[in-house]
This record gives structure tokens, C-alpha cells and sequence, in this order.
């Protein structure tokens, strides 16, 4: 799930830097591909008994950015 928005370099200023989960290089923000993962803050032993007892669990998401050649590498794009 990549994000579908279009580099408009002509349009803005500086685009914001932000850096690849994969190998650290640093990439406009525009220009990086983003992918939404969900975070699951405790361990799996943990998650099944609080859900046995009927606690509700909620996951949280992040996004993580990676360079265009580590997409590409990885089939993301």
C-alpha cells in the first residue's frame, strides 16, 4: 500500500527529509514510498491473556518510509 500521492517538486519548496527504514538514507518526504504497519505494543503471551479476561486491545499503526531502491527492492512498488 503505497502512498498514491505525485511528486510535485516545482510546485513547493523544500520537501521535508525523512529516512529509510532500510538502509538510513535520507529522502525527500514526496519522494519516499510509505507503508502503514500496525503496532502491537505487548508480546503475544501477554495480548492472549489480557484478551481471555476480556480486556480490549487496541493496535496501534505506524508508517515507515523506505527509499525508492529499497522498494523497489523489496517489490513495493
Amino acid at each position: 500500500m503505497s502512498s498514491k500521492i505525485t511528486r510535485k517538486k516545482g510546485q513547493s519548496g523544500r520537501a521535508v527529509g525523512v529516512q529509510c527504514v532500510q538502509c538510513g538514507k535520507m529522502v525527500p518526504r514526496d519522494k519516499a514510498v510509505e507503508k502503514r504497519k500496525s503496532v502491537l505494543p505487548l508480546d503475544r503471551r501477554l495480548r492472549e491473556l489480557l484478551k481471555k479476561q476480556g480486556a480490549y486491545l487496541s493496535s496501534g499503526r505506524s508508517i515507515v518510509y523506505y527509499c525508492v531502491s529499497c522498494a523497489k527492492h523489496r517489490k513495493y512498488v
